[in-house]
């Protein structure tokens, strides 16, 4: 295996442990949105419910920014493997803690520093995959670490099944800590990769450092595009695919069925199983055009499917057939864009700065895109009341395509980035093609 791909036994335990810590990460933050509305009817009052869930939501974006930014910089600084480790045990164990609340806004609180580990944990990951893998298997590796999003729905979906989660919120909160056994493993079973500690021997102060990243002309453009790139990309993301699941419940309400019926319940599970298929789809699809065609030419590809796709899913799905195949399709385009930021970012920057500058871009994008959730309820929320007979389907299924156009606005960044297919992440400072 080694030589036909360039793998061995280091670079496939790297992946299978950072595949593992993005699973889980995203498995925490999914499990919120299953489980934030049944958790915030118990601890918020009612007339307040609806509006703190979404709170929630919205400050795990912000915990998760925060967390990248902060992170990103201790992966360069500290070392890739043993920031992971701290991440993991950070938002495990708060995760964890939110089961204990007893107000609204302890759980608010507890969501916020979990958070700050789930996107510590993505700047670490993604670039010790681009160091540790050889240039024609990077694009591969990184997009399959990405493609742990979609296990990681898949298993908030199962664990939300399994302990009846909309009932049992706590127990789920509590299963959720479980991960942090696996900070353990990243302690003993990987070591720092030698592109980084080649580079913190030879510019230790300059590891790490914001002023290393903007003071370079180069470095300060692909900044200002990747960042403008996820911004857009990760607002029309999160207003969009996690409608989904009110887009689905609202359908299976229209067709009769009882949300308390065991056929509803199986049915809303199926349902999203195969929009998370489609994301797999989509995270695993990017790869081989990013290789064949470019990392530039697939972003463009995937946002112009994302544009027609997601809007043609919320306004068309009828029945339940439709909506499943339509979403499917919505949902491999739009996580596709994910396999491109976690590809390309790291590409962008040199070994000193590069957890650094793919966490600044990737992560000051969601602080942005963090009222999204709460701009969606207050979109829905206002053409309810405004147009006379708009029922809360209709609502959804109007805001979630109004929100897709955001991927429009994302591709003017893209022929500002460089071209990064191949190129050598050892250099000391960064190619340009």
């Amino acid at each position: 295996m080694a030589s036909a791909t360039g793998l061995g036994r280091k670079q496939m335990l790297v992946l299978l442990i950072a595949y593992l810590g993005w699973v889980f990460d995203i498995m925490d933050m999914f499990l919120l949105v299953l489980v934030k509305d049944s958790a915030m009817k118990e601890l918020a009052p009612p007339e307040y419910a609806k509006q703190y869930a979404s709170w929630a939501l919205s400050l795990t974006l912000v915990g998760w920014s925060v967390g990248g930014l902060i992170f990103g910089v201790v992966a360069d600084k500290w070392g890739r493997t043993r920031t992971m480790a701290l991440t993991i045990v950070i938002y495990s164990v708060f995760t964890g803690l939110c089961g204990f609340s007893q107000t609204w806004w302890q759980l608010l609180l507890l969501r916020f520093i979990a958070a700050l580990g789930i996107g510590g944990e993505w700047g670490a990951g993604a670039s010790i995959i681009a160091e540790v893998f050889p240039t024609k298997s990077r694009a591969w590796g990184a997009g399959i670490l990405q493609s742990a999003s979609g296990t990681g729905f898949f298993a908030a979906i199962l664990l939300e099944r399994l302990v009846g989660g909309s009932e049992n919120w706590r127990m789920a909160f509590w299963i959720g800590a479980i991960p942090a056994f696996l900070a353990v493993l990243v302690r003993m079973g990987l070591s720092e990769p030698e592109t980084w500690v080649a580079a913190k021997d030879r510019a230790a102060k300059k590891t790490g450092s914001l002023k290393e990243l903007f003071g370079d002309w180069e470095l300060l453009k692909r900044v200002f595009a990747a960042t403008g790139l996820a911004l857009f990309g990760i607002a029309a993301y999160w207003c969009t695919n996690f409608e989904a699941n009110a887009s689905l419940t609202n359908l299976l309400k229209e067709l009769g069925l009882d949300p308390s019926s065991a056929s509803f319940k199986n049915q809303k599970t199926v349902g999203l199983c195969v929009m998370t298929a489609g994301n797999i789809a989509g995270f695993i699809g990017f790869i081989p055009i990013c290789e064949s065609l470019g990392r530039k030419w697939a972003l463009a590809i995937f946002h112009i499917g994302s544009v027609i796709a997601m809007p043609a899913a919320f306004l068309l799905s009828h029945d339940y057939n439709t909506w499943m195949l339509l979403f499917f399709i919505a949902g491999a385009m739009t996580s596709g864009i994910y396999s491109g930021y976690t590809i390309m970012f790291p590409e962008l920057f040199p070994t000193r700065v590069r957890a650094t500058g793919a966490g600044f871009c990737y992560n000051v994008s969601r602080v942005v895109a963090a009222p999204g959730p709460a701009a969606m309820a207050a979109l829905q929320t206002f053409l309810i009341a405004h147009n006379v007979g708009m029922t809360d389907a209709r609502a959804v299924a109007l805001s979630g395509s109004i929100m897709a156009g955001l991927y429009l606005f994302a591709m003017p960044f893209i022929p500002a980035l460089p071209e990064t297919r191949g190129i050598d992440l050892g250099a000391t400072s960064p190619a340009v093609r």
